[in-house]
């Protein structure tokens, strides 16, 4: 958010009334204001959500990719298990092909010397050269066991093997099969990846904004505390002056009884609409990170809106600080107004005013048309809104 943005939505609760009168023109500007105001709070509502958004969806992203890898390594390793699988399964092909290539060389070369030899006399010398019946039986019995052996045995390995080659082709299909699955898998994986890097270009986006932001508070407190410290110094300064002549004069009595009297009665300083409350505050976004302590009160107003002094008084001091321009110390008695951020004054120290006196002109720094206004009692701040009406 830019500038007037940013400080605008950093330290707006709600909206304060109008000061001075409740004119049309008034009325006007105020509701005006009041839409702005709720816009901008309407955009760090979101920014709000978005910045929690974000981090909750890379956290749920980088879990899905991590479920993804795990996913991924699984159906790798179903694949490395068929791969071995496979492998185990065409070793027996290839045994059973041997075995088979071997039986049917045994076979051929049976068949091959019956067919060579032409002469079926030979079986028969061989059956008959027996001793006895009895060889002769079991020579019969052995040459037709040994043809009827090896049929049977090839055709079994040719079953084997067909089997083994079944199981194959249905290995083969079921590893296609993973392997789409595995680049499914990793293809998902790859998206996902994706998604996690741009959710985390997001997070790296806000939180880098957060830094930013932080790097400008930084400033705004240095600023700030420059501001005390100067107020603090002169507020000090004068007290000292006073204590040096002698005793509270008549009319310093008078216009602290008179401005004490007026607690909740003292005219605004400018037409606006507080958008900096008094006190401390913390980021509306970035909960843990704290504003600087606002001494006084921020008033959003036109650019040039002039600053009046909100009691009788005298000016006692015009100085320039960085961040507020020029502001002036007026003292009433023991209490003490300041007024910031003027790109102009119209007194010099040692001028008396009256209620209504103008002292310069609002300025437009960063973007923002505020008056900084503080009240002080002696040393201590107080809270201005208390005193305004």
């Amino acid at each position: 958010m830019k500038g007037k943005g940013i400080i605008i939505a950093l330290l707006l609760l709600v909206t304060l009334p109008l000061a001075g009168q409740n004119s049309s023109k008034q009325k006007k500007q105020l509701e005006k204001l009041r839409g702005e105001i709720a816009e901008l709070d309407r955009q760090i509502k979101a920014n709000d959500s978005k910045s929690a958004d974000a981090a909750a969806r890379l956290e749920l992203t980088r879990m899905k990719v991590e479920t993804g890898k795990q996913l991924v390594a699984q159906a790798g390793k179903s694949l490395d298990s068929l791969e071995v699988e496979l492998e185990r399964k065409q070793r027996e092909i290839d045994l059973a092909s041997g075995q088979l290539d071997t039986t049917m060389q045994l076979y051929g070369k049976l068949v091959q010397r019956a067919y060579l030899s032409r002469d079926t006399n030979i079986w028969f010398v061989y059956i008959f050269s027996g001793e006895g019946l009895g060889q002769t039986i079991r020579r019969a019995a052995y040459m037709k066991s040994i043809s009827h052996s090896l049929k049977a045995q090839a055709k079994s390995i040719r079953d084997k093997k067909a089997s083994l080659q079944e199981q194959k082709a249905s290995l083969d299909s079921l590893k296609a099969d993973y392997k789409l699955i595995l680049e499914q898998r990793s293809a998902d994986l790859d998206a996902l990846k994706a998604d996690e890097k741009a959710e985390k270009d997001i997070v790296d986006a806000l939180k880098k904004d957060k830094e930013a932001y932080r790097k400008k508070l930084a400033k705004m407190q240095k600023e700030a505390d420059a501001l005390n410290r100067k107020i603090q110094e002169m507020v000090a300064a004068e007290a000292k002056a006073k204590a040096k002549s002698k005793a509270k004069s008549k009319e310093d009595v008078k216009q602290s009884s008179g401005f004490a009297a007026n607690k909740g009665k003292l005219p605004w300083p400018v037409s606006g609409t507080v958008v900096g409350r008094y006190g401390q505050h913390y980021h509306p976004v970035y909960k843990n990170v704290a504003l600087p302590f606002n001494n006084g009160i921020n008033i959003a107003t036109s650019a040039g809106a002039e600053v009046k002094a909100v009691f009788n008084g005298e000016v006692r001091q015009v100085v320039v600080m960085p961040g507020y321009n020029q502001c002036i110390l007026v003292q009433h008695g023991e209490y003490y107004t300041f007024y910031c951020k003027l790109k102009d004054v119209t007194v010099k120290a040692g001028d008396k005013v009256k209620t209504g006196t103008v002292l310069g002109h609002v300025d437009t720094i960063s973007g923002e048309t505020q008056l900084h206004f503080q009240v002080w009692k002696g040393t201590d701040s107080t809270d201005p809104e208390k005193w305004l009406r």
